[in-house]
């Protein structure tokens, strides 16, 4: 399961419990006192490192393609077309690819997919660099998407063999601060060198995406063929719920993040002024990945409802005619997202079992592009107080799922947990030593 560093220097017990196939709470655990030294640490802040940066081609992709199209074509305009195809790409890919992993050690075929990513990336940069027709580019493009979202999956999953699990809110915390890092540092990045090369620019994203597979620490696999040839229904009504929630935020969020321009100029500014609609929600964002990381506590079902209430009064804030109401809306918007994109994680790792994560969450990712896409979909078409008050409905309607749960679904999940899954609920020893067989042989 571990990677042979783990093990070095480290008590002979905990290398003994190691090679047993015990998951990362166990080996953690020394003595009946908890290991809390330098190497599980490092390998979180290695994990979170990965995860933000992992994001890199995405945020710095707008930019960078829409420079290689000015190059290539004469008009920036086109580098939304490569976009949108390599979004596409992402959105169609992410669940066959990820299938294709399924029983396959989480940390190489992450790695396999990001080797994909990096070199169809660097095509991209090629393509650009000697003026190729624009078609290769957004080949290449499509290339690098369809491989993203199976990615993600894996990459998520990963922790669960390199974070200790009582670590993980924690993990996933720091992982969302340095996700938003890399979102708020890339764009500013691709057009500083973008102004240099076009090509240059995108190879550097490349670069950047390619470095959680050289940070992320390597694992030895395994699943017994039993594990591996179950088939387990992933998408049950409470997955199903968590990914409809998860649409919701991501809607609400880019909705901000792409009509700021048009609240801005809302309130007779430039448009340059809709950064600061943009910076506040992502300010706030930091400061709530940090507070998670600081209580490093789960969430109960009245506290999600209450940061989905909060969420929807920020909502109803930036819509009331006042841009002190607005930065205050976006605030309220931006401190509550963290907490929520890592209680949905927190959710789907508990639901479904360990062979399907990755599947899941690749759909995760899908779900929250959608959640960007029809953000986008519906500002285009019609104005920004129509698409916010859309997202505004869909939370609404989110939180009304969450708050009737117990009553509409609980039951048959209560029965599901005691026939199928009462290993998951009752036996966790169990589970966690499959679990670790995963990556241990």
């Amino acid at each position: 399961m571990f990677p042979s560093h783990r093990t070095r220097g480290a008590p002979t017990n905990c290398a003994e419990n190691t090679s047993k196939g015990l998951p990362a709470d166990d080996t953690a655990r020394i003595d009946g006192k908890m290991n809390w030294g330098g190497l599980q640490s490092h390998q979180t802040i290695r994990w979170a490192v990965a995860y933000g940066l992992f994001g890199a081609p995405r945020s710095g992709a707008s930019i960078a393609f829409a420079l290689a199209a000015l190059s290539i074509t004469g008009n920036p305009a086109s580098g939304a077309t490569a976009l949108a195809a390599m979004t596409t790409a992402q959105l169609v890919g992410a669940l066959p690819i990820a299938r294709l992993g399924r029983g396959a050690n989480s940390i190489a075929f992450f790695k396999a997919l990001i080797f994909i990513r990096t070199v169809a990336l660097f095509a991209c940069a090629t393509a650009c660099g000697v003026g190729a027709p624009y078609a290769v580019f957004i080949a290449s493009a499509v290339a690098a998407g369809l491989v993203q979202g199976a990615a993600f999956g894996y990459l998520r999953d990963s922790a669960n063999y390199l974070v200790v699990q009582s670590q993980m809110t924690r993990a996933l915390a720091l992982a969302a601060f340095a996700s938003d890092l890399t979102f708020l540092v890339t764009p500013i990045l691709v057009a500083s060198l973008g102004s240099v090369s076009a090509s240059f620019s995108i190879a550097v994203i490349a670069i950047l995406g390619a470095v959680p597979a050289m940070i992320l620490p390597s694992a030895r696999g395994n699943v017994e063929p039993q594990a591996v040839e179950t088939r387990t229904r992933s998408l049950t009504p409470e997955v199903l719920l968590w990914l409809g929630c998860a649409c919701a935020s991501s809607a609400a969020i880019s909705g901000i993040e792409v009509g700021a321009v048009s609240l801005a100029m809302g309130f007779d500014l430039q448009a340059g002024y809709g950064a600061i609609f943009t910076g506040t929600l992502c300010a706030a964002s930091l400061v709530g990945s940090v507070g998670n990381g600081l209580l490093n506590k789960a969430y109960s079902k009245q506290h999600v409802a209450a940061m989905f209430l909060s969420i929807i009064i920020g909502m109803a804030l930036i819509l009331q005619n006042s841009f002190g109401l607005s930065i205050l809306g976006c605030a309220l918007v931006g401190i509550c997202a963290p907490s929520l994109g890592i209680h949905y994680s927190l959710q789907l790792n508990r639901l479904v079992t360990p062979e399907m994560r990755a599947e899941v969450f690749s759909v995760l990712k899908i779900s929250t592009s959608l959640g960007t896409i029809l953000a986008s979909a519906t500002l285009g078409w019609t104005s920004v107080t129509f698409a916010l008050t859309a997202s505004i409905w869909m939370l609404a309607c989110a939180l009304a799922a969450i708050l009737s749960k117990d009553f509409i679904i609980g039951r048959r999940l209560s029965e599901t947990r005691l026939n199928g899954g009462a290993e998951l609920a009752t036996a966790p020893a169990l589970t966690a030593g499959r679990r670790s067989e995963r990556n241990d042989r």
